[in-house]
């Protein structure tokens, strides 16, 4: 139940955060009068923003800026990389919170041998994509002047640092699930032993989808005005 009640809050705010800084980013700093004002500006303007996720141009602009995107950073073959570790992230982390937050019983069943199989996959992608792309994360590199805006306790850091500290939360992250997965699958550990791996892979997998969107939010998705 902690589990449940701190994935929903840490979503939950997520979000809200994300699309909060969205929304005030277009709107001019002598507009925003009053709580209230903003917030029915704000819901307004989500409200608008999820009507335009069913609009038939959606898929069509998603898929553009996709491949411009990853013709910079997943070149030729490289994109095979990147689509593995998207794809076998995406259905652990969509099985593994289905059966964790909506279901007592943990995961069984074909469910749970698909979930391994793309656990596997989820390993040897995100070994190759660190790689091809942790040299583009160096701590040691240029921080550029950009700064950071989406979290108040960052706003003086330059946004090349926050990126790179979200890049590695999820390498260690996706390390973390790895080795909780192999190590409950040994004979060493009793019976016992297996819950608490459970919950550091539970809670490994919930840092490394805070520290995936965060990515994507800051460091992929263009913002808009």
């Amino acid at each position: 139940m902690v589990f449940i009640i701190i994935t929903v809050l840490a979503v939950t705010g997520l979000v809200f955060r994300f699309t909060y800084v969205r929304f005030l980013s277009g709107i001019p700093s002598d507009r925003r009068t009053g709580l209230t004002f903003v917030g029915r500006e704000y819901a307004g303007w989500f409200g608008d923003g999820l009507r335009g996720l069913f609009d038939g141009d959606f898929p069509g602009r998603a898929w553009t800026f996709t491949k411009s995107w990853l013709a910079v950073n997943y070149p030729g073959w490289r994109q095979g990389i990147f689509w593995a570790l998207a794809a076998s992230f995406g259905f652990c982390a969509a099985t593994g919170f289905a059966f964790a937050v909506f279901t007592k019983r943990g995961m069984y069943g074909l469910p749970l041998l698909a979930h391994v199989m793309a656990g596997a996959l989820f390993a040897l992608s995100l070994t190759a994509a660190l790689l091809l792309r942790a040299r583009a994360f160096r701590p040691d590199a240029d921080p550029g002047l950009e700064t950071c805006d989406f979290c108040p306790l960052m706003k003086t850091l330059p946004k090349k640092i926050v990126l790179t500290i979200l890049f590695w939360i999820f390498a260690a992250a996706g390390l973390a699930l790895i080795v909780t997965a192999l190590a409950s699958m040994l004979p060493y550990f009793y019976f016992r032993a297996q819950f608490p791996l459970l919950e550091f892979h539970r809670y490994g997998a919930l840092a490394a989808v805070l520290a995936a969107a965060a990515l994507f939010d800051f460091g992929i998705l263009p913002r808009r005005t």
